[in-house]
């Protein structure tokens, strides 16, 4: 799983699946593999993350970074809204799974899944002075407000499959520590319906790695100081290598259904549908003006929701658009959200508001 580690805009350019694998490959072959039971932390150094080459792909993929805030303001994967209305309606998340490699034991805590959402609670204990002194410093840091520097590398299979699941997919990982105790959460929307039906599901850690939030500061400003768009890369400050494996017995979530559509303005070809963690909504809209680019806003009966949006996929010479959100298909509220679509400018402001329509549960 390949991670951004700058976050200079919210939306980056999807790196193509060749060159992806060539990153991963390169990586790969830098990290220190340690050869008996004692925990090593290792550093070494990220590939560079595309930012503005490959400008002939026309859809902009926009990993939110409202993902990580959503989990960063509380307590792990519940306080999503799409899992937290599956969880209230009788969903069970929790597990006590415990997986031990190379004399690290992780425990993991939470997993829920649909065919194109997952996310997962995970914990372990820091035996390494060096990496809480790091974690320690990069909560305090003006940039953990904003950012998260640290990843996971994950890999998900089906019962009965050797092929990894875990591709095509935004999302992200967030954390905290408290005393001696890491605690992890990762959200993972994928790109289309990927994970089977009725399967179980066996997930996978082979990395946890972490960035000097400081030294990541540094970076940036030393890149951007000319150019805006200039990419950079950073070590990693430190990393556990390992294969922590988990069989996981509950099956992903199978309800779904059509949102009802209402008060339609200026959108076309809308098409919504929910399931147990999410609503993902396809439609058409061309936007007016040259250079700019559109901006989603979700109301809850009339109501601004903030920490909404997991992803949003535009492609600019369609004008189709594809929007996912955490309104589950179990919300019995009779909530009547609103999809507000704006125009704005490379600056972020608004130029104007295209369109929109409201949905609502049946």
């Amino acid at each position: 799983m390949e991670k951004k580690n700058i976050d200079l805009i919210k939306r980056e350019k999807e790196i193509p699946e060749d060159v992806m694998q060539k990153l991963n490959q390169n990586r790969k072959k830098m990290v220190e593999y340690e050869d008996n039971k004692k925990i090593k932390v290792v550093g070494y150094k990220k590939p560079i993350v595309l930012l503005v080459a490959l400008a002939a792909i026309a859809v902009l993929l926009i990993a939110s970074p409202q993902i990580n805030l959503a989990i960063r303001s509380v307590l792990g994967i519940s306080e999503d809204p799409g899992i937290s209305s599956a969880e209230k309606n009788g969903i069970e998340s929790n597990l006590n799974l415990v997986s031990e490699s190379n004399g690290m034991q992780i425990a993991l805590t939470k997993f829920i899944a649909t065919k194109r959402k997952m996310a997962f609670d995970y914990q372990f204990k820091i035996e390494d002075e060096k990496l809480k002194t790091l974690l320690e410093r990069n909560s305090q840091s003006s940039e953990s407000t904003t950012k998260n520097f640290d990843f996971i590398d994950i890999e998900l299979y089906a019962e009965g499959s050797n092929e990894n699941l875990y591709r095509g997919v935004a999302g992200g990982s967030t954390s905290r520590i408290e005393g001696d105790m890491f605690y992890g959460s990762v959200m993972a929307v994928f790109a289309s319906d990927t994970i089977p039906d009725n399967t179980k599901l066996t997930l996978h850690i082979t990395q946890l790695a972490w960035q000097d939030n400081e030294e990541v500061a540094r970076a940036k400003a030393e890149a951007t100081a000319i150019d805006p768009m200039a990419p950079f890369s950073v070590d990693y400050a430190a990393a556990y290598e390992g294969d922590w494996v988990f069989d996981i017995d509950s099956r992903p979530l199978p309800q779904t259904v059509t949102p009802e559509v209402m008060n339609i303005h200026n959108i076309e070809n809308i098409n919504v549908v929910s399931d147990a963690l999410q609503t993902e909504a396809k439609f058409t809209v061309l936007l007016k003006k040259e250079d700019s680019r559109p901006m989603v806003i979700i109301y809850k009966d009339g109501v601004k929701v903030d920490n909404f949006i997991s992803t949003e996929i535009h492609d600019p010479t369609t004008g189709d658009f594809e929007l996912t959100f955490s309104l589950s298909a179990l919300d019995k509220s009779n909530a009547v959200y609103r999809i507000e679509l704006n125009e704005i400018d490379n600056n972020t402001q608004l130029i104007e508001e295209i369109g929109s329509f409201e949905i609502k549960n049946e």
